[in-house]
């Protein structure tokens, strides 16, 4: 696998957040498992940690998110990777009806995250901002949207053979 074309996104600030509020979560569950004593409930306990975790296992995945068009064995792919590439989401040529630059509002997408599911939902986006995106029209009538800067580039990247 060769990457021919990679674009980092923006999601430090986010991440950020993600911690400090991972942070705060503990800070408080810890002071009023404290306050309580022994008597906390075990699920209390159970969720008192598991939020604050499942939050900070997020924000490192989003630490680093990348898009990238790579050269496999049966043609370009777009890759996301998430996580400093612990999560890999990747569209394979023969997956690929269309490809287009497009622009969108944070409104039309959403809202900043991933948005939606490829399987329930048909459309799924991973929006770091409004403004000029990467859209995948593929097989079975699912949609895949991406913020980037300069989508033309990647549009261009996997339409070449």
């Amino acid at each position: 696998m060769e990457t021919l074309l990679t674009q980092r996104l923006r999601t430090g600030v986010v991440s950020a957040v993600l911690i400090v509020i991972a942070l705060l979560v503990l800070a408080l569950t810890t002071s009023l498992g404290t306050a309580t004593g022994s008597s906390t409930p075990v699920v209390a306990r159970i969720v008192s940690v598991a939020v604050p975790a499942l939050l900070v296992a997020v924000a490192l995945l989003s630490l680093k998110v990348e898009v990238c068009v790579v050269a496999l064995a049966d043609g370009r792919a777009l890759q996301v990777r998430y996580g400093f590439g612990l999560v890999k989401q990747t569209f394979r040529a023969p997956t690929i009806v269309s490809v287009n630059a497009r622009t969108y509002s944070m409104m039309q997408m959403g809202g900043w995250g991933y948005r939606g599911s490829l399987r329930l939902l048909k459309y799924a986006a991973v929006v770091t901002r409004g403004g000029e995106a990467l859209e995948l029209q593929l097989v079975k009538g699912r949609r895949f949207v991406v913020s980037v800067d300069q989508p033309e580039r990647f549009v261009e990247a996997l339409a070449t053979s």
